[in-house]
């Protein structure tokens, strides 16, 4: 037997040395937030080029925010509100409703465009919340006034709940701050806030309704959110004031993407002209 062949030689050794090894590259996020045409471009390559389906990011987007509802109503018993609007921030509330009535939760699906046409994506996951068995209400129906007093508690568990629980999925990234928002929403972000100030906790999908994702601009009827959950990274609207006033805790859950999705489709970063320092 060769000195080489032996399982007491050495295998690495100056005679015998490893072989090399390709160098490690960490996966580096370099963008921090997305602007609303960078969140259209990266939704679009998932679909098309990567072949993650919209639907699926909804999946995944609606399973984040039912989890974030639990961690938050702490009890089973917490009624939850989910306030779905007509587009993909509609659809993660119907997907969120439809999961946390499968665990057994209260849950109450407020619509906040009744008679409007929906996009085919969201209503498909409309109808299946609907054949869940999750009751769907005008959002005009809402009224926080006649909440009892007291908290929910699990029969078994000693930790008390929230009153409830109120999940933003009115608008998300498409609110623009040069169009305030209707009458109509308005009378149902103020009812969201009257519920808030009542003692009820407030998720946002993406970003609060009535912050405007590009500027961080606010509008007077704009939601304040305990908690915001923006997929893939932060939308810059809630990392500028006001709207980070308006955001609470943002948290970015993942959605089946990798965290340097944005940087692979949309590339590196512009930088910044640097202004000229004046000759002396």
């Amino acid at each position: 037997m060769r000195k080489n062949e032996s399982p007491f030689w050495p295998q690495k050794s100056i005679l015998n040395p490893a072989p090399p090894k390709e160098p490690y590259e960490p996966v580096r996020r370099v963008r921090m937030t997305l602007t609303r045409d960078e969140q259209k471009l990266v939704d679009r390559a998932a679909a098309k080029d990567y072949q993650v389906a919209i639907p699926i990011l909804m999946e995944h987007a609606g399973l984040a925010v039912a989890n974030a509802c639990v961690s938050m109503a702490k009890a089973s018993t917490t009624p939850i509100h989910v306030f779905a609007g007509k587009g993909k921030n509609g659809g993660d509330s119907y997907v969120a409703a439809r999961i946390l009535k499968s665990w057994g939760y209260k849950v109450t699906i407020w619509d906040c465009f009744p008679g409007d046409t929906h996009s085919p994506i969201v209503q498909n996951n409309r109808e299946a919340a609907e054949k869940f068995g999750v009751p769907i209400r005008p959002a005009s129906e809402f009224d926080p006034s006649i909440w009892q007093a007291g908290i929910s508690r699990m029969i078994h568990e000693e930790e008390p709940g929230m009153p409830c629980v109120l999940v933003d999925g009115i608008i998300g990234t498409g609110f623009e701050a040069s169009r305030p928002l209707p009458p109509n929403l308005l009378e149902i972000t103020s009812k969201i806030e009257e519920g808030h100030v009542r003692g009820a906790r407030v998720i946002a999908i993406d970003i609060p309704t009535g912050v405007d994702c590009d500027t961080g601009e606010v509008d007077p009827g704009a939601i304040s959110a305990d908690l915001t959950l923006s997929f893939l990274l932060p939308k810059k609207g809630i990392t500028v004031m006001p709207g980070k006033a308006k955001a609470g805790t943002v948290r970015v859950p993942t959605i089946g993407l990798p965290i340097n999705f944005a940087d692979l489709v949309l590339g590196p970063v512009p930088e910044e002209p640097q202004a000229e320092e004046p000759a002396e």
